[in-house]
């Protein structure tokens, strides 16, 4: 007469393992991407955010107004706070653009004439999420939204 067994032996086990290993191996690099694209998103809609205060200042003040690059340097893989603060008296103020809280991206903006009479701008994003060197520069200027200067696989 044979004694029925109940449960799992050793062999099913290690192979269920390896299987969730495997689908873990796979899944993990393509999870890390899509985290890098979310926070690059920032750029293009700081930048959105951007070029519509310069077109409400350019209808106040009939020009446009160029901003420093801010912060100093591109903030890579940790966030960094943005240098002007409403109690500050910089030109990102006289914008009256902020972003909120701490952020991934160095922006700017230029313009171009002279004594006041700036006919274009153009707002620039630079992001190193990833932290290798390599910027993911967008842009925008008054009559298009932000696109990617940079190939779409740089972070």
């Amino acid at each position: 007469m044979r004694k029925s067994t109940k449960g799992f032996t050793l062999i099913e086990l290690m192979i269920v393992v390896s299987v969730i290993g495997i689908l873990a191996s796979l899944a993990i690099p393509g999870y890390e991407r899509m985290l890098l694209r979310a926070k690059r998103a920032e750029l293009p809609l700081n930048l959105d955010g951007i070029r519509l205060s310069e077109q409400s200042y350019h209808h106040e003040w009939g020009y446009y107004t160029a901003c420093v690059l801010a912060p100093a340097q591109i903030p890579g893989r940790n966030r960094a706070p943005f240098p002007a603060t409403f109690t500050t008296n910089l030109d990102w103020n006289m914008l009256g653009w902020l972003p909120e809280g701490q952020i991934y991206g160095q922006y700017e903006v230029q313009t171009n004439g002279a004594n006041g009479l700036t006919a274009d701008l153009t707002a620039s994003g630079f992001g190193d999420i990833d932290g290798d060197g390599n910027y993911a520069h967008f842009l925008a200027n008054k009559a298009s939204k932000p696109f990617m200067a940079t190939p779409t696989n740089v972070y």
